[in-house]
């Protein structure tokens, strides 16, 4: 199997490593020289993924301390590829050697096996593992220091979990206030407060549960994107497609939409204060996969951990029988908290790509 993964065309990650080797990592290419990194932002944004920070997600303790091995100089990107390694501390591999024989209900073990063969190693996920959205959310959070210097905002917060959702429009602003102030990272305090509970009443039954994740980018430009194959929601929805536990992305009104007269989703043109904008925003700032410069809204559906404590019936793929499978070592109950920050990365990512390309672009012209 292949030991890396590409993304992007001009701003390019690279990830390397699997859930229990060594170390984890990035390689990023196309970043501008002489952009002042904020050392500390980027490992809070690490810190923000990282498990083990509350009795809701894994207790899998892991620092994610990371370093820089490549492409910076007085905390200054030199125009080089940049590398950045994070070392795996925490594993238990013995907890996964019960899955040679009996393979885990919504697992990679069988697809895997078939596309790569019996010998690859899929002890904590392997290359599969949501352990790699760690290097996803120090590169993204390069691209956000990127986005920042550009006046360019990107936020996201749990509107959902399970049945309980949070229908309410927040700004950027009140979305960055509210955010960290609890464990699920949702923004209303009632809905947060019924959501905790909802996560510890499946916490004692042994069972997950998923949510939605919501994410608003302000300020990004009009005018960039590109038609069909490399839009800019053709390349959010497939680089967040790409984050595990996604299951689908909506853009503004989304599924909604199918229920609509075009007299009632159509968003007028306007001008305001000067400049052009629209009346409603059912679009989610994107029409044709261009940016409008309205903001840029889209939900992701977030699945249940297929982990679970609950005894489940599975096949015994060498002697063909069913049997009762247990799953134990250190998982999620819930997790839309932590895959927030993962995808809020990946889709600083695609902005910063579309901006770079944009810009290449104007400079040919």
């Amino acid at each position: 199997m292949e030991n890396r993964d590409f993304f992007g065309r001009f701003f390019q990650i690279e990830l390397f490593g699997g859930s229990h080797s060594e170390e984890i990592g990035t390689i990023i290419k196309g970043v501008p020289e002489d952009i002042k990194l904020d050392l500390k932002f980027i490992q809070n944004e690490l810190n923000r993924r990282r498990p083990a920070q509350n009795n809701l997600s894994s207790q899998r303790n892991e620092p994610d301390k990371f370093h820089f091995t490549e492409g910076i100089k007085n905390e200054t990107t030199t125009g080089e590829k940049i590398r950045i390694v994070i070392p795996n501390i925490d594993v238990r591999s013995q907890d996964y050697s019960q899955f040679e024989e009996v393979y885990r209900p919504s697992h990679i073990e069988y697809p895997a096996r078939l596309r790569y063969g019996s010998e690859i190693n899929l002890k904590g996920g392997g290359r599969f593992s949501g352990r790699l959205t760690a290097p996803i959310v120090a590169a993204g959070a390069i691209a956000k220091i990127i986005l920042k210097k550009q006046g360019i905002n990107i936020a996201g917060y749990t509107s959902q979990i399970g049945s309980i959702i949070d229908e309410n429009n927040y700004s950027v602003n009140q979305i960055q206030e509210r955010v960290e102030s609890n464990a699920v990272r949702g923004i209303d305090s009632e809905l947060t407060n019924n959501m905790i509970d909802l996560i510890e009443n499946v916490i004692k039954q042994e069972d997950s549960v998923g949510g939605v994740v919501t994410i608003q980018i302000e300020n990004y430009p009009p005018g960039l994107g590109d038609p069909w194959f490399h839009s800019l929601e053709s390349d959010l929805a497939s680089a967040i497609l790409s984050i595990p536990s996604t299951r689908g992305i909506e853009f503004g009104t989304g599924f909604k939409a199918a229920t609509m007269l075009g007299s009632e989703h159509n968003d007028p043109y306007i001008l305001e204060n000067g400049k052009i904008s629209t009346k409603s925003n059912n679009c989610g700032g994107i029409i044709d996969g261009i940016s409008i410069g309205t903001p840029i809204i889209f939900k992701v559906p977030i699945k249940p951990t297929a982990s679970i404590g609950k005894i489940q019936k599975t096949l015994n793929f060498k002697t063909k029988q069913m049997v009762d499978l247990t799953i134990k070592g250190r998982h999620d109950p819930c997790i839309v908290p932590r895959v927030l920050i993962a995808i809020e990365a990946i889709s600083a990512i695609v902005l910063v790509d579309h901006l770079l390309i944009s810009k290449t672009q104007n400079e040919l012209k």
